[in-house]
C-alpha cells in the first residue's frame, strides 16, 4: 500500500506499508524421505520525501523500518516422525535513515552524493550462543520475546559523478558502501535442501561491501544505438561460508559450522543497444570474477565464490511486424556455478563419506536457454487495451543443471555415481494482458 502526497510543486511525499513473505518447500526422496520448509516474513514501513528546490537541485530523504521473522527450517520425516525437528525462529528489527542530493554543477557535470545510517537490532525470543576459538558452544543465553540482544550501527556513504564529454558521450564514476544483514547459507557440495536463511546475530556480523566503478557511455547513428562499457571492483568484509564437513541443517546453533573472512569481486560489462525502429534489442556481455578468502577453508587461499561467473551473455531482439503483431526472442548464456566435487570417499560407521580437497574448485555445466514470445493486440482504444501473448521458455529444451548429487554406485561400492537433476526443459505459456 502506498500513499503519495504533493505538499506543493516542490515537495513530494511517499508513504509505503509492505508485507513480504518468502517461503520454500522441498522434498527429498533419495536416501531419506524428508520434507523441508522455510519462510521469511517482513513487515516494512517506508517514508520518502523529494524536494525539487530548483531545476539543478533535487534533495531526497527519508527512513525505513523493517521487522524480520525468519523460520530457518522445519524438517519432517515420512518414516520416523519422532525425528521431526523445527528450528527456532530468528527475529530482528532493521531501521535506516538516508539523505541524497542530486546537483547539476554545469551543463557537463552532474553530482549525486548521499549518506545512509542503519541500525540492525537482533531480537529475542530465542537462545543465543557464546563460542570459543574452536567454534564450540561454551554458554547459552535465552532472551525473551522483543528483548534486544545486540544492535549493529553502520554508515553507508555513496557518491557518483557524471561528466558529459559531448552531446553523445559521457563518463560516469561512482563509489558506494552497502551492508547486508540477511544471509543465505549455502554449501555447493550439498543439495539445495542444505540451504538456509539466517540474519546477523550476536556472533554473525553484517556483511559490508565497498564498490567503485568507472564507465563510458556513448550514443551514435542519430541516437539509434547506444554503447557502454563499465568496470567495477568490490571489496567485502565479514563473508560467511560453511567450514569443511559442516553439518549444514537441523541445527539451531548453526554458528558452530560457520567461518568468516573477506571477499572481492571485479569485472567489466559491455552493452550495445538498438533503441529505435521496428527491430530493437541489445547484446550484453560481462567478464567477471568473485572470490572469498577465509581462514580454515581451501588452505587459507582465495577460492571461487559460489555465484562466480566468468562469462555472462544476453542477446535480446524485438520485432514489430505490424500494429497488431510483435515478436521477441532472448538467449542467455553464463558459466556454470563454482561447485565442490568430491575427490573420493571413505567409510565411517557403515556410511560412505565424500572427501573434498578443494572448495569450489570445479564448475557445473554452463547454463544457456532460448525464450520466444509472440504478442497480438486484441483491442486498443483510448481507455482500454488488451493483448494476448504466447511464449515458450527454453525453446530448444536445454537440460540445465539444477542440482548435482554424488552417491555410492549400487553396482560397485568403490565408485561414486553422479546424478544431475534439471527443471523446466520446455515451458509454454499463455497470458492475457489488459490496461484500462
Amino acid at each position: 500500500m502506498r500513499w503519495s502526497r504533493n505538499f506543493n510543486s516542490k515537495l513530494l511525499m511517499n508513504t509505503s506499508l509492505i508485507y513480504n513473505n518468502y517461503s520454500t518447500k522441498a522434498e527429498e526422496n533419495m536416501d531419506v524421505d524428508m520434507k523441508v520448509s522455510t519462510d521469511i516474513n517482513d513487515y516494512i514501513l517506508k517514508q520518502d520525501f523529494s524536494l525539487f528546490s530548483s531545476e539543478k537541485s533535487t534533495l531526497r530523504f527519508g527512513y525505513s523500518s523493517t521487522y524480520h521473522n525468519i523460520g530457518p527450517g522445519k524438517y519432517k520425516y515420512e518414516e520416523n516422525a519422532g525425528t521431526d525437528r523445527t528450528l527456532q525462529n530468528r527475529y530482528s528489527w532493521e531501521n535506516g535513515v538516508y539523505v541524497s542530493h542530486q546537483f547539476k554543477l554545469s551543463d557537463k557535470l552532474e553530482l549525486l552524493y548521499g549518506l545512509r545510517a542503519s541500525a540492525f537490532s537482533v531480537l529475542g525470543k530465542g537462545s543465543f550462543y557464546t563460542l570459543d576459538q574452536n567454534h564450540n558452544v561454551i554458554d547459552t543465553t535465552f532472551y525473551k520475546s522483543g528483548k534486544i540482544v545486540k544492535t549493529y550501527f553502520n554508515i553507508e556513504p555513496r557518491i557518483s559523478v557524471n561528466y558529459n564529454l559531448s552531446n553523445n558521450s559521457s563518463l560516469k564514476a561512482s563509489y558506494a558502501r552497502t551492508t547486508q544483514n540477511m544471509h543465505l547459507l549455502s554449501n555447493s557440495a550439498m543439495s539445495e535442501l542444505s540451504e538456509r536463511w539466517t540474519s546477523s546475530s550476536n556472533y554473525i556480523k553484517p556483511q559490508i561491501a565497498d564498490q567503485a566503478s568507472l564507465g563510458y557511455f556513448r550514443n551514435f547513428a542519430d541516437n539509434r544505438f547506444e554503447f557502454s562499457v563499465e568496470g567495477y571492483y568490490k571489496e567485502m568484509k565479514n563473508q560467511i561460508d560453511f567450514k569443511d564437513n559442516a553439518n549444514t541443517s537441523r541445527k539451531d546453533d548453526i554458528e558452530t559450522e560457520l567461518l568468516f573472512g573477506k571477499g572481492r569481486a571485479y569485472g567489466v560489462e559491455f552493452l550495445l543497444r538498438k533503441r529505435t525502429g521496428r527491430f530493437t534489442g541489445w547484446i550484453s556481455y560481462t567478464l567477471s570474477k568473485s572470490e572469498k578468502k577465509i581462514d580454515g577453508i581451501n588452505q587459507n587461499k582465495w577460492y571461487n565464490a559460489t555465484q562466480d561467473r566468468t562469462h555472462d551473455i544476453s542477446v535480446v531482439g524485438m520485432y514489430e511486424l505490424s500494429d497488431k503483431w510483435s515478436f521477441s526472442a532472448a538467449w542467455v548464456y553464463y558459466t556454470g556455478n563454482a561447485v565442490s566435487y568430491p575427490s573420493g570417499k571413505y567409510p565411517v560407521d557403515g556410511y560412505e563419506i565424500p572427501y573434498f580437497t578443494e572448495r569450489n574448485g570445479y564448475r557445473a555445466p554452463a547454463y544457456h536457454r532460448l525464450d520466444l514470445e509472440a504478442t497480438k493486440v486484441l483491442k486498443e482504444t483510448k481507455r482500454f487495451t488488451s493483448e494476448l501473448s504466447i511464449g515458450l521458455y527454453n525453446a530448444y529444451g536445454r537440460e540445465n543443471p539444477y542440482m548435482i548429487e554424488f552417491k555410492t554406485n549400487k553396482d560397485d561400492p568403490n565408485k561414486l555415481s553422479t546424478y544431475q537433476y534439471s527443471l523446466f526443459k520446455f515451458m509454454p505459456s499463455v497470458s492475457w494482458n489488459f490496461k484500462f
